[in-house]
């Protein structure tokens, strides 16, 4: 929309109105809220979890991995200050109690954005056995994780019986 129809929206008495500059793939790609045919259609980040463990570059392995376990889940995805993804630590990672989590962590972890559909999503990993998914902005910013079983739940449900 441009920022004269955007003006006007708000002087029509609009209260929630943005002039994106960016294309509208952007919009979604960022975790932005979307209408029509494209909200009933399940996308990776409707499905993240915000609960998803995280941890700096320069924290202790042993510290971390105790709010891993509490969390139930099995890895840590290792963000900045701006949550900026950075990598993520899990597997033996998690055991090297006096590291620092910038020394053991997988670098440059593959993530997905929030608009991905997640029907394409498991057809596409299907045979590959991945558990889970970063899901991250077009920017990098962590938006949460997609656990496997609730993508397949997710699809279930939206079927019809």
């Amino acid at each position: 929309m441009s920022a004269r129809a955007a003006w006007r929206l708000e002087q029509l008495g609009f209260t929630d109105v943005y002039d994106y500059v960016a294309s509208k793939i952007d919009w979604f790609a960022n975790g932005l809220p979307r209408e029509g045919k494209a909200a009933g259609v399940p996308w990776a980040g409707d499905l993240a979890r915000d609960d998803t463990p995280t941890c700096a570059s320069d924290e202790r392995v042993g510290d971390v991995r105790e709010r891993v376990l509490a969390s139930g889940f099995d890895l840590c995805v290792v963000v900045n200050e701006q949550r900026i993804v950075l990598g993520l630590m899990r597997g033996d990672a998690l055991s090297k109690d006096d590291a620092a989590v910038g020394d053991v962590m997988e670098l440059g972890p593959k993530t997905i954005r929030p608009n991905s559909p997640v029907a394409k999503l498991l057809e596409a990993r299907a045979n590959q056995g991945v558990k889970s998914w970063v899901v991250s902005t077009s920017h990098g910013r962590l938006l949460g994780l997609l656990l496997r079983a609730d993508a397949e739940r997710a699809l279930t449900e939206k079927e019809p019986a």
